[in-house]
């Protein structure tokens, strides 16, 4: 009786773990799907308050499609405008570079007025590329017209470089065509005959030129010679010595070629004139070291602010006792100064 309590017992001790220890028969079954979850039915759409935050996008975007290739035709095209635009470019540059060269070998050959004339003589306002040489019978080309016409200002121009000699104190009178029965190329269409450079300054004796001729030397002396011998302390400037301004001639060292003379387009400045001391003649002064000196240089050197050629003492022999001032027009405004 004893025998069978104690195993009975022993039995109900047991039973709990070997219920531990056996693996369950079958697998828990998960929860029912629940009766609203179709196949067919659609994700619900995300709120707007998740909109720019962490949870990931319902729909991947696609890719953007590729350009399609460029066709050869098109692209030899682009090509070949390109290699026109880049020759155009580099013929461009050419040109300057041309044109300064050649400038600028007629300005350190010597220094001679020839060398300062050494383009062709088709000036830029006619654009027009002859030889203004005259022919071997004495008379201009033919085949072109002859220089007073090329060089004939517009009656507006005239008007407006008569004007601005008179704001700058000028006297002049207008003067009938300079010309020259045997070599057309040489005179002047429109004239003014200048006798007062600027108010009490006189041009010594008077000449006939053009007027952008007369302008120039008039901004000249009003802006810087007479400036310039307020410095001096001989008086106010009271005169200028003319050596040649209209001459029908060639240029020196070329007799093929006229001179800007010819045109009336240049000025000869022998001396300048004071009202308390005297003259300052132009002349070789390298390293004087006088007043005169430091005057001659500063009216030289200014002069290249209106005038487009400033020759005198140094650059050659046949302009060692004046200043040769001309207005020739020059591609790219190019100056000569020497």
């Amino acid at each position: 009786m004893i025998r069978l309590a104690a195993g009975a017992l022993l039995g109900l001790l047991a039973a709990p773990l070997a219920a531990q220890e056996a693996p369950p028969e079958t697998a828990p079954l998960p929860p029912m799907r629940p009766a609203d979850l179709t196949e067919g039915a659609q994700a619900p759409s995300v709120p707007d308050e998740a909109e720019g935050s962490d949870m990931a996008p319902q729909e991947v975007p696609m890719p953007e499609a590729r350009p399609e290739p460029p066709d050869p035709k098109d692209r030899g095209e682009a090509e070949g405008t390109a290699e026109e635009d880049a020759d155009t470019l580099s013929d461009e540059a050419s040109e300057v570079d041309s044109e300064t060269g050649s400038e600028l070998d007629a300005g350190t050959d010597g220094g001679t007025e020839a060398e300062a004339e050494a383009e062709a003589e088709a000036e830029a306002e006619a654009g027009e590329d002859t030889d203004d040489a005259p022919d071997a019978g004495g008379t201009a080309r033919e085949s072109v017209p002859a220089m007073p016409g090329r060089l004939a200002a517009s009656a507006a121009a005239r008007e407006t470089c008569r004007a601005e000699l008179e704001a700058l104190g000028a006297v002049f009178d207008t003067q009938p065509p300079v010309d020259d029965t045997d070599i057309a190329d040489c005179g002047i269409a429109h004239p003014v005959m200048l006798s007062e450079i600027a108010p009490g300054v006189a041009l010594a004796p008077p000449a006939p030129m053009r007027c952008e001729t007369a302008l120039a030397l008039a901004r000249w002396v009003e802006g810087f010679a007479k400036p310039a011998a307020e410095r001096l302390g001989r008086g106010a400037l009271t005169e200028i010595r003319q050596g040649t301004v209209y001459n029908c001639r060639s240029r020196n060292s070329d007799a093929d070629t006229l001179s800007e003379h010819a045109f009336g387009n240049a000025v000869d400045i022998m001396s300048f004139g004071f009202a308390e001391g005297p003259e300052v003649k132009v002349q070789p002064r390298e390293r004087e070291g006088s007043m005169a000196e430091a005057f001659q240089d500063a009216v030289r050197a200014t002069a290249c602010l209106e005038f487009r050629t400033v020759l005198g003492p140094g650059s050659d022999a046949a302009h060692a006792d004046h200043l040769h001032l001309d207005v020739k027009s020059r591609r790219g405004d190019f100056r000569l100064c020497q």
